[in-house]
Parts: structure tokens; C-alpha cells; sequence
């Protein structure tokens, strides 16, 4: 649908008010690719609510010259394996570093801020391809890296909540008081926690964007 579009300046709103613009340079049936000017950001289909092709003074040039391959989310994720990479969750939150694993319906992320994480396919609203000649931060690739939990990999992200019964989590990044607890179990796509004071509450794991454990 967006083919005949190739090259044009894109301006798109994605779920959770999140504006995104650059010049449109690759679809396919589950992702697009924009050129920014600076970097490439891979944005899922899912997430997209509504987007115009504005006429711009100033077009954006580089992005087009550049080859683009195999741009299906899953095997963006592959060729993002081990490279510097911005995810966006949430708006003006992304997080940054290295995607180490990847499973049916999640990634293991390791970021030099929250270690660890498990993220959702299913709620990436881009992916940025960063300079992997720098590294987050400023830091070694390589020392991070060996920072990665040994913790075995489930398939599924519920299967992988499952594994951390008993234990303490923090969902999305912390950023409501229901999101730190620990684990009770999980049932139906319900995950039962327990906060600091030992009250029960409970969380739709639908709508977990990520999780990682404090190590």
C-alpha cells in the first residue's frame, strides 16, 4: 500500500502519542523503514494510528542510498542482534543497548541501565539502529555483554514470568507503584504480585511492555 510512497517525507502518529517523522524508505508486510536524516528507525505496522506525507522546505537526503534488508520485523530483530540499538516502549522513554536473545514472542535486551530485560514484541513502537562503533554510554561492547544474566530462556514471555515465581520484578520500567512486586504466580495472563507492604494486587500481562529483575 505505501510502496508507490518510496522516498517520500512521512509524518506518523503511533499508539501512546508518539510522533514520528523521516523520509519513508522501505515497507514490507509488518514494518516500515524511515530515514530521519541521522538514523533508521524500524516501526511496526501494529503500532501505527495515522500518518500524511507533508510537504517539507528541506528533503531529508542519504536515507535513499542506503541499502535496506530483510526488513520483516523478526528478522530486523535477527540483524539487530548484538548491535547498538535505541527500542522505544513508551513515549519519551526509550532505553538503549544490545538485543543478546530472541524468542517466540519476546527479546532479551541487555541495557547498561537496567541489566537484563525481557521485552514484548508486541509493543516495540520503533527500533533505532544506533553508532555501534561507540556503544551506549561509552561503553565497551564487550564488558557489557558478559553482564547478560545466565538465567535460561524460556520460549514464551508468560512461560518466562512463570520462571521468576518468588521473585522480585519490575515491570515497564518502573514507572507506576504497581509495576515493582514480587511474583505470586501467574494464571490466564494475570500475574499476581505482591508489593514492599505484602498487599496483593494483579497486572494483565497483555500489557506488559517489559520486565527485568534488580540484580
Amino acid at each position: 500500500m505505501l510502496s508507490k510512497y518510496i522516498g517520500r517525507y512521512m509524518d506518523l502518529e503511533l499508539s501512546g502519542n508518539i510522533r514520528v517523522y523521516g523520509n519513508l524508505i522501505e515497507e514490507s508486510a509488518d514494518i516500515i523503514v524511515l530515514y530521519t536524516g541521522e538514523v533508521y528507525r524500524y516501526v511496526p505496522h501494529r503500532h501505527i494510528k495515522n500518518y500524511s506525507f507533508p510537504i517539507i522546505d528541506e528533503e531529508i537526503e542519504g536515507g535513499a542510498d542506503q541499502e535496506i534488508s530483510e526488513s520483516s520485523f523478526r528478522k530486523m530483530l535477527m540483524n539487530a542482534k548484538g548491535v547498538f540499538v535505541e527500542i522505544l516502549l513508551s513515549k519519551e522513554k526509550p532505553i538503549y543497548g544490545y538485543i543478546v536473545g530472541i524468542m517466540n514472542n519476546y527479546f532479551i535486551f541487555h541495557s547498561p541501565v537496567y541489566k537484563t530485560m525481557f521485552i514484548s514484541m508486541e509493543h516495540v513502537k520503533w527500533l533505532t539502529v544506533c553508532d555501534n562503533e561507540k556503544g551506549p554510554y561509552g561503553l565497551s561492547k564487550s564488558e557489557q555483554l558478559l553482564q547478560v544474566s545466565s538465567l535460561s530462556w524460556a520460549r514464551t514471555l508468560e512461560e518466562q514470568l512463570k520462571k521468576l515465581t518468588g521473585k522480585l520484578v519490575v515491570l515497564d520500567l518502573g514507572q507506576h507503584h504497581m509495576d515493582i512486586g514480587r511474583i505470586v504466580q501467574l494464571k490466564d495472563h494475570v500475574i499476581q504480585m505482591m508489593n514492599a507492604q505484602g498487599e496483593v494486587f494483579y497486572v494483565n500481562m497483555r500489557h506488559v511492555k517489559s520486565f527485568h529483575f534488580p540484580q
